[in-house]
């Protein structure tokens, strides 16, 4: 299964990120892949940065809901990953994914110790 979330515009300027509307974060979950991958494009438009992430790295997940949208923050080995200004309904939706994918994984595989 992929799922993906983006952030939203209304959620950006709520929350004072407005220089980011041409260029928001992009989220996508895959459980066939067993991957999480985080997209932003440059402010200048010319490149863009891409962090994929293992399942099994994954140590903790941060949902900061705010009045409008939701941030989320990975904890990963060795780092971290963040997205800003997503729906709250799509932050609520990786956090189901990931939580479910973990309870079918018994022993090896697990993604939340």
């Amino acid at each position: 299964m992929r799922f993906e979330a983006t952030s939203t515009e209304a959620a950006m300027a709520a929350n004072g990120k407005m220089i980011n509307a041409a260029t928001p974060w992009h989220v996508i979950v895959d459980t066939d892949e067993e991957t999480i991958t985080i997209r932003k494009r440059n402010l200048i438009l010319v490149g863009g940065d891409e962090e994929v992430y293992s399942f099994r790295y994954i140590r903790r997940i941060i949902i900061d809901e705010h009045l409008i949208g939701a941030d989320i923050e990975i904890r990963i080995t060795g780092g971290t990953a963040k997205a800003y200004c997503l729906a709250k309904k799509d932050v609520r939706k990786i956090k189901q994914i990931l939580l479910e994918y973990n309870a079918t994984k018994k022993g090896k595989g697990i993604i939340f110790a």
